[in-house]
């Protein structure tokens, strides 16, 4: 815009040196770009070159205006942890000495342990802590239960264990539970049972 304007004496430029005129061109771009500025070239070239990049602006501010609210929108939903990665640094609750306190401090989290679950539930309601990290059936339980509307389940499952019911080889009670277990999953028993106490089926 210097070079093209600087040889009109009614031109943007009013300078024909480089200093100060290319900060008075910087001035114009800037102008242009953020406000829409009146004021056009009067070198042919010069014109074309403003349209287009006036046009530009106006697509840069709508993309930028665009992308910000998606982003302060998505944080307001998603909040500070949404899975396992979002842990590291954060203030996250759990129960003294048990396993998944030993995890997070492993991930670096800043881990605050309580001794009951209570009192872990209530630091996450008091905004102390930014999420909880337990076993998760009794996440589950207390999510559909005691905090259904104020605290919701995020992320996967991790850093699982398999839990199972301990009996003797010989034992027969052994077959009898296990055909249970299995007429439970195809009547759909275990569906409604798992949906009253943890909110939905596995």
């Amino acid at each position: 815009m210097w070079l093209l304007e600087r040889r009109h004496e009614d031109g943007l430029i009013s300078s024909r040196k480089y200093f100060p005129g290319i900060f008075q061109a910087i001035f114009w771009a800037v102008s242009a770009l953020m406000t829409q500025e009146e004021r056009m070239p009067r070198q042919w070239l010069a014109r074309t070159l403003s349209i287009f990049w006036m046009f530009a602006g106006v697509i840069f501010v709508a993309f930028y205006t665009a992308q910000l609210t998606t982003t302060l929108t998505v944080e307001q939903i998603q909040g500070a942890i949404e899975g396992p990665s979002d842990l590291p640094g954060k203030p996250v609750a759990t129960l003294l000495h048990s396993t998944a306190a030993d995890y997070l401090l492993d991930q670096g989290a800043q881990v605050q342990e309580f001794q009951t679950t209570d009192q872990m539930f209530q630091a996450l309601l008091d905004k102390k802590v930014d999420a909880v990290v337990f076993s998760a059936p009794v996440l589950l339980y207390y999510a559909s239960h005691e905090g259904r509307g104020l605290v919701k389940m995020v992320g996967p499952e991790f850093n699982t264990a398999p839990v199972a019911l301990l009996m003797q080889l010989n034992n027969p009670l052994r077959k009898q539970i296990d055909i249970t277990f299995l007429k439970l999953r195809e009547n759909g028993t275990y569906q409604q049972i798992y949906g009253k106490w943890f909110g939905a089926s596995p």
